[in-house]
């Protein structure tokens, strides 16, 4: 499945971000390690072997929490914070790298399963009705790492 970015999105996303965390500097103060002048060096600073192999955790840690979320089944809500990931993820990555096109792909085929299920909520359907992982190209143990 095929997930195109929206031009509606590019407003949505500061909308999101604004609603959810204040401003992108409070969600830049929440993943500290992404502004331009978080402490790399120093005697009492501690490097994680993620941080040292992801600069951009930030939108990981988003990514995270959407999960979280969605474990929780809060769907509207994963289904924000996945939009919000990949609109940071779109906006820092090289679109000539396979790897981060896919990735981009991967959360915003999550963005679309997360709504597909709180509106499957919403509606009260039947389970039957409940939309799967497989119908939007993903699967149970997938994480946007893995692409």
């Amino acid at each position: 499945m095929q997930c195109e970015w929206r031009r509606s999105y590019d407003r949505l996303v500061p909308m999101l971000i604004k609603e959810h965390f204040g401003d992108p500097g409070a969600l830049t103060r929440q993943f500290p390690y992404m502004k331009a002048t978080f402490p790399w060096k120093g005697d009492d600073f501690i490097i994680t072997p993620q941080v040292l192999a992801n600069p951009d955790n930030g939108y990981h840690g988003v990514e995270r929490l959407a999960m979280a979320h969605h474990q929780a089944g809060a769907w509207q809500l994963a289904g924000e914070y996945w939009l919000i990931a990949a609109g940071w993820r779109r906006n820092r990555m090289d679109a000539s790298d396979e790897r981060h096109v896919a990735a981009l792909q991967f959360v915003l085929r999550h963005v679309e399963y997360n709504r597909a299920l709180a509106e499957w909520k919403k509606k009260k359907r039947s389970r039957s009705a409940m939309p799967y992982p497989e119908q939007f190209g993903l699967s149970d143990g997938m994480s946007p790492h893995d692409t």
